[in-house]
């Protein structure tokens, strides 16, 4: 017999406890890549204004780090239900249309995912030629944010299909998932 406090905690078994330990380590790189930005611009707005000696790199590592973060963090709003979800039709609609529909919509973004990533190589191919005159890193690191924050939502999306598929409900990942942050 399993006591109260077990009834209540969600099941983090198999593929549920992969995917909340990577959304909680996505939240932990998100929070530590938003604190890093934030030094880095402090760190080179006090050396230009104050000490009349800017960083070299005081703009290309603040601004990889804020591409990186605006991508992946996009991707972790997702998947924490932080973004926003217009449900008005689909609250009227019946379980077994809403599914389908539900079902369609997760289809045709991970389509979309899918001609983002495929449409991102040669981006990353171009961009890989050149490097940051800064700190001497390719360029093409700032542009595999793109393909990375759609291949993290692209998991995400197939999971959903896949639960839904499964006869799950899509409810907002925000409502069972936040738990414990």
């Amino acid at each position: 017999m399993s006591s109260p406090d077990q009834a209540d905690s969600p099941d983090l078994s198999g593929p549920r406890l992969w995917l909340d330990w990577g959304r909680r380590l996505f939240f932990s790189l998100c929070g530590l890549t938003l604190i890093l930005f934030t030094g880095l611009v402090l760190y080179s707005v006090i050396a230009r204004y104050f000490f009349n000696a800017p960083p070299i790199w005081g703009e290309d590592v603040p601004k990889l780090l804020f591409v990186w973060l605006t991508f992946v963090g996009a991707a972790f709003a997702g998947m924490m239900g932080m973004n926003i979800r217009v449900t008005y039709l689909v609250d009227k609609m019946t379980p077994a249309v809403r599914r389908r529909v539900e079902i369609a919509m997760h289809v045709i973004v991970c389509f979309l995912l899918v001609l983002i990533l495929w449409y991102s190589v040669p981006i990353i191919e171009l961009t890989s030629r050149g490097t940051m005159l800064s700190t001497g890193w390719s360029n093409a690191l700032t542009y595999l944010a793109l393909p990375t924050g759609a291949a993290l939502t692209l998991v995400h999306q197939i999971w959903r299909v896949v639960k839904l598929a499964r006869g799950g409900a899509d409810d907002p990942p925000g409502d069972e998932s936040t738990s414990g942050f």
